[in-house]
């Protein structure tokens, strides 16, 4: 199975987004995100994917309650944490889950690691990024002129074929 990757940035308040939007700007923190998860499948929800530019080279795994309804040229649509790894499986050997609240709460059991650009940002939002729990351990930190991204990594992440279809 693909490593599943969280990646998110998050204001000091916690917050990831308004619902709406992304409630800040870092230039640095776009450019090293989309360094980062370019060339690799990205697993999204629903409405942050229909609210997103495509990241070049990216192929979005749509993680919605009602896959049929959808169809794209350049995403493919699932309905579970196992049909979302087979599908970043048939693009890739990592898959980057990029959002929304939802979908890294229903990703973080199988997660291998995450890369969180903790920003100084004092945001309001609907939209925050969940509690990693205790068996993640930070294992790295890469500094940038206003924030950092700290990697975390899953000391026992779940199989993604464990969760319920």
């Amino acid at each position: 199975m693909p490593a599943l990757v969280l990646v998110a940035g998050v204001a000091r308040t916690g917050v990831i987004g308004d619902g709406e939007t992304i409630p800040w700007h870092y230039e640095q923190d776009e450019q090293q995100y989309k360094s980062r998860v370019s060339g690799h499948p990205v697993i999204v929800g629903r409405r942050t994917w229909a609210s997103m530019t495509d990241v070049a080279g990216t192929h979005p795994v749509v993680v919605t309650s009602t896959p049929d309804e959808y169809e794209a040229e350049n995403a493919t649509f699932v309905s579970s944490v196992p049909a979302a790894a087979e599908a970043v499986a048939a693009h890739g050997e990592t898959g980057y889950v990029i959002g929304g609240q939802s979908i890294y709460s229903m990703f973080l059991p199988y997660a291998d690691r995450a890369f969180v650009s903790k920003l100084p940002a004092v945001a309001n939002g609907a939209a925050v990024f969940p509690y990693l729990g205790t068996d993640w351990t930070v294992t790295g930190t890469e500094r940038y002129d206003e924030f950092d991204v700290v990697e975390y990594t899953n000391e026992d992440p779940l199989p993604p074929a464990a969760a319920e279809r």
